[in-house]
């Protein structure tokens, strides 16, 4: 599923495609993207993209009247194709633009598109946590709500109530670097330790975003990025290889569904 870096790196190069296009027509081709609503097209035909914005996971597209919220899921992506170009296989969404065909792009078919009249974000999407870089993220906030918490951390850590934005992906990549273990019961972790993994979670977003994101499963490469933050990753798919720190072989487990590697060896804490 793509995190924060993947769903940034979109937002912020279709800002430079597509902003102040108008939406000349919409072809809906698998309904369920839509929420099987059948006014969606006639909804957003006529505007024009004002702005393209981001909150957690989420895109947020700003029209004249209205907005309509993008959920990748799993696989979902957005290819921009010429005019009068045949579709992809697996595009469910076409919004005819005044320049360019914007492909909503989906092999699994679980990604959503929803309209809404009032801004997402101060409606449905209220529910999320702070993210990362959010002055609300601070460690006696992340203490509070863990305190009573007996769950792994990474599993709170993936919890989009409490941040979100942080998926499997990174999760991973900032436990290993606090040398903490993703098993380890989130209230036992210590304010100062707290203070490091959100220090953490900036700096290897920070660098993610930078490089454009993760393209393990190509979120990001269908508008022509690259991705390079994969070949920067020190476990997170690397189950079974050497520790860059210690050279043990790298643990792969399974915490709440999810796979998830680590070092037993550097991460005993």
């Amino acid at each position: 599923m793509p995190e924060l870096p993947e769903v940034e790196t979109v937002v912020r190069t279709l800002r430079t495609q597509i902003i102040g296009q108008r939406i000349q027509k919409v072809t809906v081709v698998w309904p369920r993207t839509v929420y099987e609503d059948p006014q969606f097209g006639d909804k957003v035909i006529g505007q024009r993209i004002v702005s393209i914005s981001r909150r957690g996971k989420y895109l947020v597209f700003q029209l004249e009247r209205g907005y309509f919220s993008v959920h990748l899921r799993m696989e979902g992506r957005f290819f921009l194709t010429p005019l009068g170009e045949e579709p992809k296989k697996h595009t469910h969404v076409i919004f005819q633009l005044d320049e360019a065909n914007l492909e909503f792009n989906d092999t699994r078919k679980f990604g959503r598109i929803k309209y809404s009249v009032e801004d997402p974000v101060l409606s449905e999407l209220m529910t999320l946590g702070p993210e990362p870089f959010d002055e609300a993220l601070t460690p006696d906030y992340c203490l509070a709500k863990a305190s009573s918490r007996t769950i792994p951390l990474k599993t709170f850590l993936l919890d989009q109530s409490m941040i979100a934005g942080l998926g499997n992906i990174y999760a991973d990549e900032v436990c290993f670097l606090a040398k903490l273990s993703p098993l380890k019961p989130v209230s036992t972790i210590t304010f100062a330790q707290w203070q490091e993994l959100i220090g953490l979670m900036r700096m290897v977003l920070s660098e993610a975003i930078l490089a454009g994101g993760a393209t393990v499963r190509t979120y990001t490469a269908s508008l022509g990025i690259t991705g390079r933050f994969q070949t920067s990753l020190r476990v997170y798919g690397r189950s079974n290889q050497s520790c860059i720190e210690c050279g043990h072989p790298l643990t792969r487990t399974v915490i709440g569904q999810r796979s998830s590697v680590y070092c037993e060896h550097c991460q005993k804490g």
